[in-house]
């Protein structure tokens, strides 16, 4: 739950940012290297759809459930961005130097009307890079008369001529904008379109040449048809035009932290905010059918929680491959049978009393346990190398920086790894798979107990007070005393939001209609135990 909001407020952080950047006059001049960086402009990871940008962030903060996480300030940041500032001085210049009639308020213009824009991580997994698509006639026109500007002005160059396929290889000029030595844009126009991007590397390869396949996708960013246009909506299956709603995608791969690999069924989350803030209303996108309700294997009293619509075939083929590779020995064929008896639903928590890097995991199995032997076989080959477990063990210890678990003077973890009934169960918290055996033996009470009737369909839970609690611990546990300052921010700024947040009452995620073609699931957030 805390990380959808998280994903939200990061999505309008670049989106708001993007819209700083979009008055491109001119600002300084590009002649540092251009890296390529190696992503699918047809692909993001991200997608915000907006009718004003200048409303977006304004509007987040008035949502609800953001309205407690979001202050003003958040608003105010980015109307006072450097970006921004920097672009609204250097329209002035311009004009003034090259005696451009361009309107005073063209900047505050092209802010506030409707605007695309895509997002892709860096190297680190953040959503840094982004490209911005809007049709704006008076900014167009401006663009497209930088040619005679840029030959006299330093603080703008033209990079290339770009042929786009679309349009029988016509060719664009793309120019580059410095606003700082860690910031440059690449920008195009075509008739009334523009479109922005955040590097020229999304556009060009380590020799400055225009890569193919993204000029291809300028080349639609920039046609008349809206279907052409409407590229990076395909791509998440938006098929609607975009409405009068600020709406945020994040893909599956941002979602998860770059480990979908993992949850390969989980495509993307989706939020519209209404304009003003009044409504709030969630989408997720799956590959398959929710699966049967995991709830009774869970212990209560969880922070937050979220069924998994797990590709079993996919995730088969891990375990399939496992035969003659370290630990497995020839016991490869057993560990074939045990991923097979993976068969519906799986779920993962967190829980206040263990860690935020530390939730269970659950699965469903069908079939008889598997033997001694190739549960042996099956730990020996996944756990790493270091670790002190033994046939029998019922945990494994695993030294490692900012582990739940000490022995001795060392830091790790308590990991493990157990099928009791129908489940397969995992943590690196060995505590929290203890209580979830007792949860199925009925020794404790499941997450199911909790929601009552709503335990058949719902889809998420959430605690938002034991999930500022969690957070507010990891924080502090990152945070040591020497580092006074980032300290002294989180105290003021963070946890204060945190406080806030946790006072909402528990909720769960129950589907409000069926999965529609495209695989988009409306979602319904009710008190937790009421019916669905």
């Amino acid at each position: 739950m805390q990380r959808k909001w998280m994903v939200v407020a990061g999505l309008a952080a670049g989106a708001v940012v993007a819209a700083g950047a979009v008055m491109l006059g001119a600002h300084k001049r590009f002649s540092g290297h251009i890296n390529a960086l190696g992503v699918a402009l047809d692909a993001p990871a991200a997608y915000v759809a907006t009718p004003s940008l200048t409303a977006l962030s304004r509007d987040l903060v008035k949502a609800p459930v953001l309205r407690h996480l979001l202050t003003e300030d958040f608003a105010f940041y980015y109307e006072t961005h450097e970006d921004r500032l920097g672009l609204a001085g250097a329209v002035k210049r311009v004009a003034f130097e090259h005696e451009a009639t361009w309107r005073d308020d063209l900047l505050a213009l092209a802010l506030d009307q409707p605007s695309e824009a895509a997002l892709w991580t860096d190297a680190r997994g953040a959503a840094r890079h982004w490209a911005l698509a809007m049709t704006r006639d008076a900014l167009a026109r401006v663009i497209q008369g930088l040619g005679q500007l840029a030959a006299s002005d330093a603080q703008l160059t033209l990079i290339a001529d770009v042929p786009l396929a679309t349009f029988a290889m016509e060719t664009v000029p793309v120019y580059a904008l410095q606003l700082s030595p860690r910031r440059t844009l690449a920008i195009a126009s075509r008739g009334n379109r523009v479109v922005v991007l955040s590097d020229p590397g999304l556009l060009f390869d380590d020799e400055r040449k225009p890569d193919r396949k993204a000029a291809t996708v300028l080349g639609a960013l920039l046609s008349g048809d809206a279907g052409n246009q409407a590229l990076w909506r395909r791509h998440f299956g938006l098929t609607e035009p975009a409405g009068t709603a600020h709406t945020l995608v994040a893909g599956g791969d941002l979602l998860a932290l770059g480990y979908q690999q993992f949850f390969p069924a989980l495509q993307a989350l989706r939020v519209d905010v209404t304009p003003g803030g009044a409504a709030l209303n969630t989408w997720v996108r799956q590959g398959s059918d929710w699966p049967a309700s995991p709830w009774a294997a869970l212990p209560a009293k969880a922070a937050a929680c979220a069924a998994l619509p797990v590709n079993w075939v996919q995730a088969r083929q891990v375990l399939t491959g496992a035969e003659g590779k370290r630990g497995a020995g020839d016991a490869g064929p057993a560990l074939a049978e045990m991923a097979r008896s993976f068969d519906g639903p799986a779920a993962i928590c967190w829980y206040g009393a263990s860690q935020l890097h530390t939730p269970l995991l659950v699965a469903h199995a069908s079939g008889p346990a598997p033997s001694a032997a190739t549960l042996q076989a099956f730990m020996q080959w996944w756990l790493p190398n270091q670790a002190a477990w033994s046939p029998g063990d019922k945990a494994a210890i695993v030294d490692a920086p900012y582990g739940a678990k000490r022995q001795g003077e060392d830091v790790g973890y308590e990991m493990a790894f157990r099928r009791a009934g129908d489940w397969w169960l995992f943590s690196p918290d060995a505590a929290l798979v203890s209580r979830a055996e007792d949860a199925i033996a009925r020794r404790y009470p499941s997450v199911a107990d909790t929601l009552g009737a709503g335990a058949k369909t719902a889809i998420a839970v959430a605690a938002p007070n034991q999930v500022a609690e969690l957070l507010r611990r990891e924080a502090l546990a990152v945070l040591p005393v020497e580092q006074a300052d980032f300290r002294q921010a989180a105290e003021t700024l963070l946890f204060p939001r945190l406080a806030s947040f946790g006072k909402l009452a528990a909720a769960q995620a129950q589907p409000a209609g069926a999965r529609d073609a495209d695989g988009w699931t409306p979602l319904r957030w009710q008190p937790v135990g009421s019916a669905p």
